[in-house]
């Protein structure tokens, strides 16, 4: 929707790039923006900022984990099928 009104596409959070990202980094750009995007420190309380940092790591982890990642009985129940 956002490119069809003239901007660019804004990157994947799954980039190599943003992955190694610190939480710091994305803290900055909710708060004083980046490039067209406006700042969000009226707008969303530090507290949630973090949380919504939390997530996006939360999302990167989830497209890029191995199953070492796993603690180590979920792993058991995922391949084994069982508790």
């Amino acid at each position: 929707m956002i490119v069809q009104r003239g901007f660019r596409q804004p990157p994947s959070f799954h980039t190599d790039r943003l992955r190694r990202a610190p939480v710091g980094h994305f803290f900055d750009v909710i708060t004083n923006g980046f490039g067209t995007m406006y700042s969000y420190a009226s707008r969303i309380p530090p507290e949630d900022r973090w949380a919504i940092i939390a997530y996006i790591r939360a999302l990167q982890l989830s497209q890029n984990a191995t199953l070492e990642d796993v603690p180590p009985a979920e792993r058991r129940r995922l391949i084994g099928g069982g508790e």
